[in-house]
């Protein structure tokens, strides 16, 4: 474990830090806080953060460029299961982006906080 300004930081290397950050894309804004207040409110998710993106990708033979709004949503790894499940059944997109990303190190003080938090 490092020390520093902010505290201790909780590293992979020997300590099991069980934290994902789940990146997933909503056509609209009410869409992503709906989520977010559900996955908050049940205790699967500490935080969600959501901010306007400009994607850009191919979608049956043609380029997309739809403004969107990404969420990123931090929780214990055992979660990603049941995040996802109540995703799809909320996002109309034929095939949903749901990436979990796994954090290797995380100050000690915040990974507290989100454990006390999550389920």
């Amino acid at each position: 474990m490092q020390s520093g300004k902010h505290g201790k930081i909780a590293e992979v290397f020997g300590v099991r830090v069980n934290m994902v950050l789940i990146f997933v894309s909503f056509e609209t804004k009410r869409d992503a806080e709906m989520v977010a207040n559900y996955l908050v409110d049940k205790r699967l998710a500490a935080c969600v953060i959501i901010f306007p993106v400009h994607s850009f990708y191919r979608w049956k033979g043609k380029k997309l460029t739809p403004k969107e709004f990404e969420a990123i949503i931090k929780t214990k790894r055992e979660n990603f299961k049941k995040i996802q499940e109540e995703i799809e059944k909320s996002l109309p997109y034929e095939i949903p982006q749901i990436i979990a990303v796994e954090a290797k190190q995380v100050n000690e003080k915040y990974l507290k906080w989100l454990r006390s938090e999550v389920k």
